[in-house]
Order: C-alpha cells, then structure tokens, then sequence
C-alpha cells in the first residue's frame, strides 16, 4: 500500500499555488458546513463540486488536482461533517444528510447545478445527489464508489460490524493501514475546530453509516439521467465487478478500470485527472 498518497496530498493550500476566492461556512439546518470556492462562480457556467472520501477533505482528496482543473472550471468543495474545518453536529452521517448538506451550501452560494466529482464516500454522495436532486446534477465522476454495500469486497462490512472479526490476509492487503488512518487522524484533529476528539467520533458514525442498511437499487442507478464516468481501481476494496455492473446498469456511462491501483493510491494515478477533464468537457450525450 502506498504511503506517499496523503503526504503528497496534504500540502498547504499555498504549496498548491490555487488559493481559494473564497473559503468559509454556510449554516445549513442550525450548523456550519465549511466550503471553498476556487474561481468565479457565474450564471452561464455550471461548476465542478468536489466531494471528498471518509475521514479525508477536500484538500487530501483533491489538493494536486486544482491547479490544473481550475484553469477551466470554477471549483466548489464541500467538508461534510466531522472532516477537514467541518465540525460535527447531532445528525447522523447518512447519505441523506450528506446531501441536505451538500444542497444546503450550493443553495447559499444561488448554484443551481454542478458536475459532480466524488471520490469513495463522497462517488456514493454523488450517486445520492443524481438519484435524489436530479436537477442539481449536470454529470458525475464516481470514483471508487459503491451503490450498494454488496459492492464492497467481501469481509470489509463484516469487519465494522465485528471488532472481533478476522478478515483474510487479501481483504486486509487492500485496506489502509495504521500509517495511513494515523494520517488522517492527524489532519482531522488539525483541521476541525472540534479537535482530536472529532476523529473517534466522525469513524463511529462513517461505521454506523457504512454497516447500515443504505444504497440504491438497480432501478434507481438505471434512473439517473446525467452522464457518469465510473473510475475505479483493479485492487480497490470497491470490486471491479460492482464497477463493471454500475456502468452497464446506468443509462449513459464510461468505465475506467486503472490498473496496479488500490482504494487510495487511485487519486495519484497521471491518467486519473485527464479522464476527469476529457469527460467534464465533452459535450452532452457524446
């Protein structure tokens, strides 16, 4: 498992020569989602919101991206609650809420629609954002992102559920591993204004959320209108399979399957960010 992944990616927004027009909250149902805004939001341009994975940010998910995608496309980032500068509140972390959350900053910035771009449990927010807010949803890039919990690898929801379960060697080849939440944690305690007491607390409901009984079925996937381009790695803990199956259930789909790439060293991978670019400015249908 590659370690450079979050070491590479959690720079200071200055190392990223892309500071944001505008960074701050929007109150949305009583409490405060941190956003960042990098270019000129305008009537006639439809943006690009990018959503980032469980226990990461915006920053972490897609920092080395935005100096190249935002020479052509205003960005929008949205933390959900518990990670990167976005404190925790009582609701629980559910797809649901993660979209009335997500809808409540594009509100308060008058955005109507966007691209979505999201990676892990932020694809799966997207998929929830096509599904539930269709008109929000001009296209979507669903990268490492499951619909359904049976898209995970088997034994990744057993081990949330049982702290005494024994994944095998292979599932746990695929996970990250203590280097890697270590990083996480860190940034977490760094960022959140509820500090190190945030990371116990956002894992508790990511695991309710994750062992819970959500997803979209089938007919649901095969009802989202807008074009999606489904990237996924051959040695992620989302199967390809489930990736293969997304893309032949949506009605207007690409399929990228990198190889040699696991869960998150797919944000580094040189072919990732073209595909990405290529798909966001093809035309409609095309």
């Amino acid at each position: 498992m590659p370690k450079h992944v979050f070491r590479a990616a959690a720079l200071p927004l200055a190392l990223l020569a892309v500071a944001p027009v505008q960074a701050d909250t929007a109150s949305v149902d009583g409490h405060d989602i941190y956003y960042e805004v990098h270019g000129e939001i305008t009537p006639d341009t439809i943006p690009v919101l990018m959503l980032h994975g469980g226990m990461m940010s915006f920053e972490t998910s897609f920092g080395a991206m935005l100096p190249t995608l935002t020479e052509s496309h205003t960005v929008i980032g949205v933390e959900q609650q518990g990670h990167g500068h976005t404190p925790l509140h009582d609701a629980p972390l559910t797809a649901e809420t993660m979209r009335r959350d997500t809808l409540g900053v594009l509100d308060a910035l008058s955005v109507e629609r966007v691209h979505v771009v999201g990676f892990s449990a932020g694809g799966m927010l997207a998929l929830e954002l096509a599904v539930n807010a269709p008109d929000r949803v001009a296209s979507v890039v669903a990268i490492s992102a499951a619909s359904q919990p049976s898209g995970f690898i088997p034994g990744m929801i057993e081990m949330q559920k049982d702290p005494n379960y024994q994944p095998s060697p292979e599932v746990l080849a695929l996970m990250p591993d203590e280097e890697d939440f270590a990083q996480m944690a860190a940034e977490i305690a760094a960022k959140n204004p509820g500090g190190a007491e945030t990371v116990p607390q956002t894992m508790q409901k990511l695991t309710a959320f994750i062992t819970s009984d959500w997803g979209w079925p089938d007919d649901r996937i095969a009802g989202i209108a807008a074009p999606v381009l489904v990237v996924n790695g051959d040695t992620d803990f989302i199967r390809p399979e489930h990736a293969l199956h997304l893309f032949r259930t949506l009605p207007e789909a690409k399929l990228a399957i990198l190889p040699d790439t696991t869960h998150l060293s797919i944000l580094e991978q040189p072919a990732l960010l073209p595909m990405i670019e290529t798909f966001l400015n093809a035309p409609a249908g095309n």
